[in-house]
């Protein structure tokens, strides 16, 4: 079992345990590192300053407490990113897209969390 994981995501409490209980399981992980902000992945999606916080914050999970696996995560009904879910889903493939560039070691997985809570992985 390794220590750390990351999550990359939105700051709505709706989702937070889910997330957490999903990625436990789905990881294997001790811990959680939990990033977040409103609307994250519309800003990992693209170079926004938010971005670069979210990026750096990514940065210190990596390289200080050896995370390995890393999500990045929207869901249904968020007030950071009012767009549908197919744009929030492809801005998730774009974020994962420049994490896995950054860190080809990584595992990293998509998850998109409809009204009900329920998880669908985007991408593998």
């Amino acid at each position: 079992m390794d220590e750390f994981g990351t999550v990359l995501g939105c700051i709505d409490g709706r989702s937070q345990r889910k997330v957490a209980d999903y990625l436990h399981t789905s990881f294997g992980v001790r811990n959680l590192d939990t990033i977040t902000t409103a609307g994250a992945v519309r800003h990992l999606a693209d170079d926004t300053e938010q971005s670069r916080t979210l990026l750096a914050n990514l940065a210190i999970s990596v390289d200080k407490h050896g995370s390995r696996q890393i999500a990045v995560v929207a869901h249904h009904d968020c007030a950071g990113n009012t767009v549908p879910a197919t744009t929030q889903k492809t801005q998730i493939s774009r974020a994962m897209g420049r994490i896995r560039d950054l860190y080809p070691s990584a595992e990293v997985i998509g998850m998109w969390l409809d009204a009900h809570l329920i998880v669908e992985r985007i991408g593998r």
